[in-house]
């Protein structure tokens, strides 16, 4: 026998989810139930121990035989369990391993099992056997009511009348139900050998198994628990909870002020209306509220602190030696292949800040509450504090913590190539002093020099066009949001090749010198070398650098005196005076021409589809008056079509009196004409509707208009709207008219952004030069990683993220390199490489091989059109809503799972290097050691920062510290 496949179906009067499979089978009710196995893949046996069968004695020798290959499903359950039943009912025949001399407890040697689940983690599965089985088109193998019957028999019963005041479920209650649970069982092993067969092509490197086997060491071993510390915590806690309850019950009058809903409607009586009492809410309200509602709205937050619940998981799942085991899952996150905490969650445990520690932790180990009370403002912070310190060595030891210092930030300046980041790295220096130092252009000193600057490097570290806009192309001129990945763009020098467009969503937009963007936007201007936001250049009156006209691109640098001729043609369609083309300067005199009013225009002129025709903000001067290639502008001949133009000296010719006066203090140029007739009134057809007639005092009404076919008449229209502008936008009081036209021109519209367009990262939309920036990580990311909460205002994430991309540029083109390997491998379904890290397909999975020889692997990976319209990479795997789903991703979020997956092969690599040296614990990027007094923790670090060979070029440091309890320095 090589290979034995096992399932077993087991009771136990302790609560598995809450106690953990160690607690679980150390109860003295824990038995094992049913017991299914396969040899060598051979048909598959049940024994019923519940009834009285035995497990053949071949069997049992394979379990305790260290060739013997025990596979499982979760096999750590299987493993721990029959740990505890073999030394109950074997003890001559149980060959207990020990992983230091010292230990004390003794289950079968993890290095004789695998973990069918782990095999599923690995390639990017479910971590369920039902999930797995119906992934892989296996789910009509697995029986349904399995956790009925799981309920029924493996779990204590309420005692009854109807069930003669029994407390278990036994075969003879229900034999018809044990029949079905043994098929059950059965069934499982049937599943688990069908889930081999299917990964077969793929197996599970020999390295990740030894990582597995490691990680089943550690949770063998646990971690110890100071238990009078935990029961004297949850003792304070309950009493603080009783004393708070009252006084909120003083201040409010409710019976139950732990009642969202009552709280809710007492606020909203004191009026203050909140939808939810959410720790972000109420920490918001805080700010505001008087001070009656701010002292019950404290009391409130103190009540809710649900960090120090963690002390009643601690007491749940303690063993009877006082160390909690089971605390980490192997490949948890099967994205990347990282740990997941369980039952306590180590990996998210609250820090401590409070200086004196040391004693705030023997007032509640002593149980002192009323002193706790008195020198502590919260009671419930206090305790979520000091919940890391919890944990201790065992009597004469003491903890070495040693964690990487800045490990994915090194991984990642590392795969991109960029260079300054490692020498800040090969100088040991704080990579975030030197992020901020690169973004703000100055010196940046932690505690010292410019120092709040840091926060802002380090969260950057960690980290819209509208809907319709055109942007040029070598196609001519195309909707943001219909742009192929094969359209080329023009970047105001040349035509180049860009990455794809990128739904942003849905916010609010702002209409200037004919662009619609988002305020934050990035645009180029006159006069500036670096882009501005958008909304600073509209606020301002700056003029936007323009390289697109009508479809013809524009070189930048090349002056608007080449369309000089065009302008003039413009200039006599409506112009009467003969001797326009003699004067130099005749569009800037002032009122020069005679009045006289067009009754009807009979026929307009032909143009293209985004021509700007007279009436609209755009500069006349920058119309191409050429033959249409799609279509064209049919002649107006119903009544109602009539276009009228109003007495108006600025009927006459394309001059704006307002724009000429606002840039005559700076320089005149043929190109500053801009402003289309202005009107009092248009009437069309009736589809429309007619303007109300306004009152013109100090602004003049104008209609800006698209052209659209009318749904009745079947004939282009202009369409529009009224918007309000100044004739005097010199006067004192025009900073203030700005700001309301800017106002007025706001809206929402839906908003696309274009990825990396050439090396300049810029493209022309509606005939401006515009920055594609807005991708990866950006905004989002930073309020998801707490920036907001760490006081940095919404308005600084924007300028923030650019200005990191701006100092490195190597990781920006490494994220869209990514991007673009992925995705010609999927569609190719040829293997790629970028960066050292090689991108293949195979039976339906997209693999990322690293540079530790482990894959990452996406199921059923595709290119299409996502719900907003634009290119993406979908995948299958567990989202969001812990459900199996479709999930989109792009280059940024490949490379984070690249970089969070390297980083955990480093840790791995450390914890073998330091496998003797009785690891307890590992969070993130550190790793927990319960040492005798003689090891060296310079040692413990000079260790972890090895290299591994794969690596070469990587830069690590590790830094720690000792402590008597475990805490964060």
């Amino acid at each position: 026998m090589k290979n034995l496949s096992i399932d077993i179906e087991s009771f136990s009067d302790v609560d598995l989810s809450k106690g953990g499979v160690y607690k679980y089978s150390e109860s003295p009710n824990f038995d094992i139930l049913l017991f299914g196995y396969a040899m060598d893949g051979g048909e598959v046996q049940v024994v019923d121990l519940a009834s009285g069968e035995e497990i053949p004695p071949e069997v049992i020798a394979a379990l305790v035989d260290d060739t013997v290959i025990k596979w499982a499903f979760n096999s750590q359950f299987e493993r721990v369990c029959l740990s505890v039943w073999l030394r109950r009912n074997y003890p001559q025949d149980f060959c207990s391993y020990s992983i230091a001399a010292d230990t004390v407890r003794g289950y079968l040697d993890p290095s004789a099992w695998r973990c069918t689940m782990v095999w599923s983690a690995y390639m990017g599965l479910p971590l369920s056997l039902e999930r797995v089985g119906a992934v892989l088109g296996l789910e009509d193998q697995k029986l349904k009511e399995g956790k009925d019957l799981i309920r029924y028999f493996c779990m204590p019963c309420k005692s009854t009348k109807a069930n003669s005041g029994r407390t278990r479920n036994l075969p003879e209650h229900d034999q018809e139900k044990w029949k079905r649970f043994s098929n059950y069982n059965r069934r499982d092993v049937e599943v688990e050998i069908a889930i081999q067969k299917k990964l077969t092509k793929t197996p599970v490197p020999d390295f990740v198994w030894d990582e597995y086997h490691l990680d089943q060491e550690i949770n063998d071993r646990g971690i110890a628990l100071d238990m009078t510390f935990v029961k004297q915590a949850i003792a304070i806690d309950q009493l603080s909870r009783e004393k708070l309850t009252i006084q909120m019950q003083a201040l409010t009058n409710l019976d139950n002020p732990n009642s969202v809903q009552q709280m809710k409607s007492w606020l909203a009586d004191k009026g203050l209306e909140t939808d939810t009492l959410g720790k972000k809410a109420v920490t918001e309200m805080l700010k505001t509220a008087p001070d009656q509602l701010a002292e019950v709205l404290s009391l409130r937050q103190q009540l809710a602190k649900s960090s120090v619940k963690k002390y009643q998981a601690m007491h749940h799942a303690v063993c009877e030696d006082s160390r909690v085991r089971g605390t980490f899952q192997f490949c948890g996150a099967n994205r990347t292949g990282r740990w997941a905490g369980r039952l306590i969650q180590l990996q998210n445990l609250p820090q401590n800040h409070i200086p004196d520690l040391e004693q705030a932790r023997a007032l509640v180990r002593s149980g002192n509450e009323d002193a706790l009370s008195m020198l502590y403002h919260s009671v419930p912070e206090v305790l979520s504090e000091l919940i890391r310190t919890a944990f201790i060595p065992r009597d004469g030891m003491k903890f070495i913590v040693a964690d990487f210092s800045a490990i994915e930030a090194r991984v990642l300046s590392w795969l991109a190539g960029e260079s300054w980041r490692m020498d800040v790295f090969a100088d040991n220096g704080d990579i975030y002093c030197a992020t901020a130092s690169k973004m703000f252009h100055c010196n940046v000193v932690k505690h010292g020099e410019n120092s709040e600057l840091r926060q802002k490097g380090k969260q950057a570290e960690l980290a819209c066009i509208a809907e319709g806009q055109l942007v040029l192309t070598n196609d001519g001129l195309v909707p943001i949001e219909k742009i192929l990945i094969d359209h080329k763009l023009w970047d105001g020098e040349k035509w180049v090749s860009h990455e794809g467009v990128v739904f942003k969503g849905e916010r609010e937009v702002i209409t200037y010198d004919g662009l619609t963007a988002t305020a934050d936007h990035l645009v180029w201007v006159e006069g500036q070398s670096q882009p501005i936001q958008f909304g600073i250049a509209a606020a301002s009156g700056a003029h936007l650098i323009q390289t697109g006209d009508c479809g013809t691109a524009i070189r930048l640098g090349e002056d608007y005196f080449i369309r000089e001729t065009m302008e003039q043609k413009n200039e006599s369609l409506l112009c009467a005076d003969p001797v326009y083309r003699l004067r130099k300067h005749s569009v800037a005199v002032v009122l020069q021409f005679k009045k006289r009013e067009i009754e009807r225009m009979s026929k307009l002129f032909s143009a293209k589809a985004d021509s700007v025709l007279v009436g609209s903000k755009t500069c006349g001067s920058k119309t191409t008056m050429r033959k249409s290639k799609r279509w064209r502008l049919s002649q107006l001949r119903c009544e109602r079509n009539k276009i009228r133009f109003y007495k108006c000296y600025r009927s006459r010719s394309l001059f704006n009196k307002n724009i000429w006066l606002a840039t005559k203090r700076a320089r005149n140029r043929p190109d500053q004409q801009r402003s289309g007739l202005c009107t009092r009134q248009s009437s069309f057809c009736d589809t429309f509707g007619k303007q109300p007639k306004q009152k013109v005092y100090g602004a003049q009404p104008f209609f800006s208009g698209i052209l659209a076919l009318c749904k009745k008449c079947g004939r282009s229209q202009i369409i529009g709207r009224i918007k309000q502008g100044r004739n005097n936008p010199g006067s004192r009081n025009s900073s203030i008219r700005k700001k309301k036209k800017l106002e007025i021109d706001q809206r929402k519209a839906r908003l696309y952004d274009i990825r990396n367009a050439g090396s300049h990262h810029r493209f022309t939309v509606s005939g401006k030069l515009v920055h594609n920036c807005g991708y990866g990580g950006s905004v989002g990311a930073l309020k998801a990683m707490g920036a907001l909460e760490l006081g940095m205002k919404e308005e600084e994430l924007k300028p923030l993220v650019d200005a990191w991309r701006q100092a490195n540029p190597n990781i920006v083109r490494f994220w869209w390199a990514v991007d673009r390997a992925v995705k010609i491998c999927i569609k190719q379904k040829i293997p790629t490489e970028t960066h050292g890290i090689y991108f293949s397909y195979q039976s339906g999975f997209l693999f990322i091989t690293l540079p530790s020889g482990r894959k990452l692997a996406y199921v059923k990976p595709r290119i299409g059109e996502n719900r907003f319209g634009g290119e993406s990479v979908t995948y299958e795997g567990v989202g969001g809503t812990k459900k199996w789903e479709r999930i989109e991703s792009y280059g940024p979020k490949f490379v984070e799972n690249i970089v969070q997956a390297i980083s955990r092969d480093i840790l791995a690599e450390a914890m073998t290097r330091l496998r003797y040296c009785f690891i307890v614990a590992h969070v993130h990027d550190e790793i927990i050691i319960e040492a005798d007094m003689r090891m060296s923790l310079l040692a413990i670090c000079k260790q972890m920062a090895k290299t591994p060979f794969w690596a070469k070029g990587l830069l690590l440091h590790a830094e720690g510290y000792e402590c008597s309890f475990y805490k964060k320095d």
